[in-house]
């Protein structure tokens, strides 16, 4: 028999990075495994999330003359055409090229939040269209660091471009927690905030993390939520 019991997680859009109305973000999701008469998908519910993209648009990433680039064209009948749209999205497309990799990434502003200091997630690859693009996974501890998780790709073949096929009525992020969890939005305290700070735009400016993890979790309240 599955444990079933579901522990308390929460999700936040960072203020620091919102530049837009928080309506704008979609609420994460369950899939729906409710009629599967089947104990390993039964072991799944409440453990796989989704959330939909902001935005209806296509990036096109790769490399040109040994620089990376993207270039990006969005659904103008779901998005107005403006100086203020694309300043929106130029903030959030991010490519970069080191040790032969092209990473591109849609950052969100989403970050778990939770008391459980067992409590892991993983993200995967949404159920979305791409073209020579594979998505690059990555693991968190939520109790420890509080911080936002981002679309991430690199290209399948470097020699060329890759396609994204960002939709809001597809999911941009899934994630697959390592256990059961009840999860629900709330507006970010002044607690979380605090904490948050601790480690914003940490990676900025330090490339070895390991005093600056210990500086955070060494000030964090009891409990955030």
């Amino acid at each position: 028999m599955f444990n079933t019991k579901r522990s308390k997680c929460k999700y936040i859009l960072i203020p620091k990075m919102l530049d837009t109305s928080k309506s704008l973000y979609n609420n994460f999701y369950k899939n729906n495994l409710e009629n599967f008469n089947c104990p390993s998908v039964n072991s799944l519910r409440n453990r796989v999330y989704n959330v939909n993209s902001f935005l209806t648009i296509e990036i096109e990433y790769g490399l040109k003359d040994g620089e990376p680039y993207y270039n990006y064209e969005y659904d103008k009948k779901t998005t107005p055409v403006s100086n203020y749209v694309h300043s929106v999205i130029k903030n959030l497309a991010v490519v970069s090229y080191e040790n032969n990799i092209v990473n591109f990434q849609l950052i969100s502003p989403y970050a778990f939040v939770t008391d459980d200091k067992e409590l892991e997630f993983t993200t995967t690859m949404p159920n979305m269209k791409t073209e020579n693009s594979i998505y690059v996974n990555g693991g968190f501890k939520p109790y420890y660091w509080i911080r936002n998780f981002n679309s991430a790709w690199t290209l399948k073949d470097p020699q060329k471009p890759g396609k994204l096929y960002f939709n809001l009525s597809d999911p941009f992020l899934s994630v697959i927690f390592n256990k059961s969890v009840d999860l629900k939005y709330i507006e970010t305290t002044k607690k979380i905030t605090d904490y948050f700070n601790q480690s914003h735009n940490i990676t900025n400016i330090r490339s070895n993390l390991k005093f600056n993890y210990a500086n955070a979790l060494s000030r964090r309240p009891k409990k955030l939520l």
